[in-house]
């Protein structure tokens, strides 16, 4: 049975060699992944990182410092994931849609204290050993404004999902506003996440958040 401090230890491999046993650079691909004039490809180097900014930038409802980015890209560079106009063939392309995740170590007796607290619905799978486990956090998501509804957004969280579910996670976590009607639309309806928590006045513009959790087979 694995512990917390082995689990931590290969967070730590994963983010060292970045994930190096996967090909992040070729997905096995479902149809609903594929978009019309749409390339999807992996954060490179830190160059990159005021890209994410400006376009993360746009729709936070607080600001995150560029410690922040930083943690996330340097520790898990191959959760970061790219949507760029295909028509575009310069080296450096602005991305006008991205995908920031981390992975973190997580005891069922976590989930267990917000289940019994009556924080949400989503009770552990009775499958899952009581044991440390990796859990994936989808941290920023990111589309402009003129590309939406195309199905973007969609297609980056699927990729995510999976490199995050193929690098061992047993679960994924993530929050969004409570007024975030397209973003709770697209978590809960197309994917499946389950209202985990209610998080009251999570936000620094006071705004309410419900943390939502995927359990992966």
């Amino acid at each position: 049975m694995a512990s917390a401090i082995d689990t931590q230890k290969e967070i730590q491999k994963l983010s060292i060699d970045g994930g190096s046993h996967i090909d992040t650079s070729i997905d096995e691909l479902d149809d609903d992944e594929i978009i019309e004039g749409i390339n999807f490809v992996n954060y490179r180097d830190e160059s990159q990182i005021e890209s994410v900014m400006r376009l993360v930038g746009r729709d936070l409802s607080e600001p995150y410092s560029v410690f922040t980015y930083r943690y996330f890209l340097h520790r898990f560079p191959q959760l970061c994931i790219f949507a760029v106009p295909s028509e575009d063939k310069s080296e450096n392309v602005e991305p006008i849609g991205c995908v920031v995740c981390k992975i973190d170590p997580e005891d069922n007796d976590d989930v267990a204290t917000i289940n019994e607290a009556g924080g949400g619905s989503s009770s552990t799978p009775p499958d899952v050993e009581k044991e440390a486990r990796l859990c994936g956090y989808i941290g920023m998501l990111a589309v402009d404004t003129s590309y939406r509804r195309s199905g973007i957004g969609f297609a980056l969280v699927k990729r995510a999902v999976r490199r995050m579910k193929d690098l061992g996670c047993s679960s994924v976590i993530l929050e969004t506003e409570v007024s975030n009607k397209a973003a709770m639309k697209l978590y809960e309806e197309r994917f499946g996440f389950m209202r985990e928590e209610f998080l009251s006045r999570y936000y620094l513009n006071n705004g309410d958040a419900y943390r939502l959790r995927l359990w992966l087979k």
